[in-house]
């Protein structure tokens, strides 16, 4: 997998449309890795292995210690950082692939929770629970088995998806009561996610705190303790990763000058560009490509 997805609103698909589902890992990462904030209208459960990682959902941020397993509905704002050597794994699905062709109350309730979400999110399933073990034990085999082509163990795969909803339904997850959703909070969510389209459509340039302040039509003051409680990053620091993964991969993917990356990815000082950089990845920007290089030589 490759750990640094796009931010924003992912326009990848996961999975096809016949089987609209699709399995991620990341596990003995070298450095820190920060998957930008983004959203998406499929479901998203992540079963963190092992390590540490933080975790914001719908502007509000959590600090996660595995083993725990947390289930993201579609469209809900979030991102994760997983710490270095940290063990994560992931499925993403369409809720329509658990749809039964007869109506059924519990799958109505199911599609409706899986697919708005709330500010009481997300459910994190700790080793802590009675039906830890079994949830963990479904969910790991969805994850290993869920890019495979073979027909038997797609319905396999889809088999346990059911029954993990299943297990969860039965421990009181799905309950209305926890969904809490509301005008504010929807108006609240959309509002940084217009903003977050705004920094992405401009991060290349110079963009100031200023600049993204107007944007919200709010005070400098103001805007800065916002972003700092919606994204959990100050907007420097947010900009400045945003470039620095992006940057990553094109030096990963491409033979272009590390030079001309770092120019095209908003940053007019080089040396602050490297010295970020080895921040962030613990590494220089060459030994970067290389180690990339060689690690996709040896797959």
């Amino acid at each position: 997998m490759s750990a640094l997805r796009k931010e924003l609103k992912e326009s990848i698909k996961h999975g096809s449309n016949v089987y609209p589902l699709a399995g991620y890992i990341c596990r003995n990462n070298r450095f820190n890795i920060n998957i930008g904030m983004h959203w998406h209208p499929e479901v998203e459960i992540n079963r963190f292995e092992s390590g540490d990682f933080i975790y914001n959902y719908a502007m509000k941020e959590y600090k996660i210690k595995a083993p725990c397993i947390a289930l993201i509905p579609g469209n809900v704002l979030h991102n994760l950082q997983i710490s270095k050597g940290a063990n994560q794994s992931s499925v993403v699905f369409n809720p329509s692939i658990i749809e039964l062709n007869s109506y059924d109350e519990v799958q109505s309730q199911l599609l409706s929770y899986l697919s708005q979400g709330g500010s009481r999110m997300p459910p994190f399933i700790t080793a802590d629970m009675d039906y830890f073990a079994q949830a963990d034990e479904l969910l790991s085999f969805i994850i290993e088995n869920s890019n495979s082509e073979d027909c038997a163990v797609r319905l396999r795969v889809k088999a346990h998806l059911l029954e993990l909803l299943a297990v969860l339904y039965e421990n009181g997850i799905f309950l209305n009561s926890n969904i809490d959703i509301n005008e504010e909070f929807d108006s609240k969510q959309q509002k940084i996610k217009d903003l977050l389209s705004f920094i992405n459509e401009h991060y290349t340039e110079k963009l100031t705190m200023n600049d993204a302040a107007n944007y919200l039509k709010v005070s400098r003051q103001y805007f800065c303790r916002y972003f700092k409680r919606s994204t959990g990053m100050s907007f420097v620091d947010f900009i400045n990763d945003l470039r620095l993964r992006r940057a990553s991969q094109e030096i990963m993917h491409t033979s272009k000058s590390i030079t001309d990356i770092a120019l095209d990815h908003g940053f007019d000082n080089i040396g602050y560009f490297f010295k970020l950089f080895r921040l962030k990845f613990n590494q220089t920007p060459l030994a970067y490509r290389k180690g990339k290089y060689s690690k996709s030589s040896e797959e």
